[in-house]
């Protein structure tokens, strides 16, 4: 495991996250922040899976980065897996956010940015909770 490298994915997650904010509340900007949003959690994702010792970090295929670090969390005899879900929404939304040719209405962007702070939430307890080397909790 590498300190550094989970305070590089908290960073790169909180950066997401600080645009998110910004741009939240902006109609015209609503797919920009959906998919940073996404991106928020799938970084926090990364620091979870490489703060747990897992340095199999796909780049392509984000749905499998939640069932490795499932597995991850399992190992780690943690129960909560609440977080998942959350991640496995958000996931499943990234294509239709980025490339899809559907119209996305306000209460489904309104829920990846509930799902993404609940996520963010979830991800920053469990790093606490495992102590997680180079974990910085941005609630704290």
């Amino acid at each position: 495991m590498s300190a550094i490298q989970v305070e590089h994915y908290l960073k790169r997650a909180a950066d997401f996250s600080y645009v998110v904010l910004l741009l939240r509340g902006d109609i015209s900007h609503r797919y920009s922040s959906a998919l940073l949003a996404i991106h928020a959690a799938i970084s926090y994702s990364d620091a979870l899976r490489i703060g747990l010792g897992d340095n199999r970090l796909g780049r392509d295929d984000h749905n499998a980065a939640a069932d490795a670090l499932k597995q991850i969390l399992a190992s780690s005899n943690l129960s909560d897996e609440t977080g998942l879900s959350h991640l496995r929404y958000l996931l499943s939304n990234k294509s239709l956010v980025a490339y899809g040719d559907q119209r996305i209405g306000a209460k489904d962007f309104e829920m990846v940015f509930t799902k993404a702070e609940r996520f963010a939430k979830w991800a920053n307890g469990i790093g606490t909770k495992l102590n997680i080397e180079g974990w910085i909790n941005d609630n704290q």
